[in-house]
């Protein structure tokens, strides 16, 4: 995927893709372990919005401090694990958990690209 030519296309096609993250997390979060792999599909997300930036190469510490708390541990996998052990009711706040986090994530790391990003305004 070819970076956008401004940072304002670029901030909207890394719009769609957090969205479609997302939405896949608010799908799939209630399968067991899925905790786990969306944690490596956030990882895919940060850099799809890096490329759509044109951001080829930055330092994950930096970003990881950018991003505070929100990219979760793996605590916050096992507490959505345990939660989803609870049949309907638990699979369903998994899920929903599971979305806001990717769409927080997400909209941290488009603020974090677009300030790294070289694009013109």
């Amino acid at each position: 995927m070819a970076a956008s030519a401004t940072k304002i296309e670029a901030e909207r096609r890394s719009r769609s893709i957090v969205d479609n993250w997302a939405k896949a997390a608010l799908f799939t979060g209630w399968i067991p372990g899925a905790s786990l792999a969306l944690g490596a599909a956030d990882m895919v997300m940060i850099r799809q919005v890096a490329d759509a930036f044109g951001v080829e190469a930055f330092e994950e510490e930096s970003l990881r401090v950018h991003l505070g708390g929100a990219l979760g541990s793996i605590t916050g996998a096992v507490a959505a694990e345990a939660i989803g052990v609870i049949p309907v009711v638990g699979w369903a706040v998994k899920a929903v958990t599971l979305h806001v986090k990717a769409d927080t994530i997400g909209k941290a790391v488009i603020d974090y690209f677009r300030k790294h990003s070289a694009l013109p305004e």
